[in-house]
């Protein structure tokens, strides 16, 4: 994608947000990705993923491929990647056809902190075989 045209695009959901309904589904999502951070946190200092880097909102990375976390773990002897995308039930469909490389990971928000944590490492679980 050019860049005038992810500027384009960057800037066309800028102006959507505006409004109070898509400003209420941003909210939402950005409560899901504090959830998963939170939990990648605990993760981290349990030792079971080595670290993680949320992308930006509203950069290349978010808006173009998908991703809203990168997951950092060690398989045997090699620190591996893991990209990650959150969403709610509802949209799960969109982002897997969107993106299909992208592994999702749903967040409701009566999840419990261990339901939440076994999707995530669910999802490395699954990128480490077929990587």
């Amino acid at each position: 994608m050019k860049r005038t045209k992810f500027l384009a695009l960057r800037e066309e959901i800028r102006k959507k947000r505006q409004s109070s309904q898509e400003q209420r589904f941003y909210e939402i999502g950005r409560k899901r990705q504090d959830k998963i951070s939170f939990f990648l946190q605990e993760l981290k200092e349990g030792g079971i993923i080595r670290d993680f880097l949320q992308t930006d909102d509203l950069s290349f990375q978010d808006i173009v491929e998908g991703i809203d976390f990168f997951i950092v773990y060690i398989d045997g002897a090699k620190y591996k990647t893991c990209p990650l995308s959150v969403t709610g039930e509802r949209w799960v469909e969109k982002h897997r056809n969107q993106h299909p490389e992208i592994p999702v990971v749903t967040v409701n928000f009566f999840d419990t902190s261990v339901s939440i944590k076994s999707k995530i490492m669910e999802v490395i679980k699954i990128k480490n075989k077929s990587s």
